[in-house]
């Protein structure tokens, strides 16, 4: 079951604390952004904690998918 986090209007380190409450069980994470910082930083702790990531979009608002390893 993929779980959504809405991460939007948020500014660091906001988005990496939502997505760290939801990370542990999960396997299949959509997270919204709407900063390339966010993503860069998203990014390094998911894949830190075993996640492959993928993001589209731009523009102010990015989707990131991240699947567990």
């Amino acid at each position: 079951m993929k779980i959504t986090v809405d991460a939007l209007g948020l500014s660091c380190p906001e988005p990496v604390l939502k997505l760290k409450k939801v990370i542990g069980g999960a396997k299949d994470i959509e997270l919204l952004v709407d900063s390339r910082s966010c993503v860069e930083n998203c990014t390094r702790f998911a894949e830190s904690k075993g996640f492959a990531v993928s993001v589209s979009g731009g523009r102010g608002q990015y989707v990131m998918t991240l699947k567990k390893k």
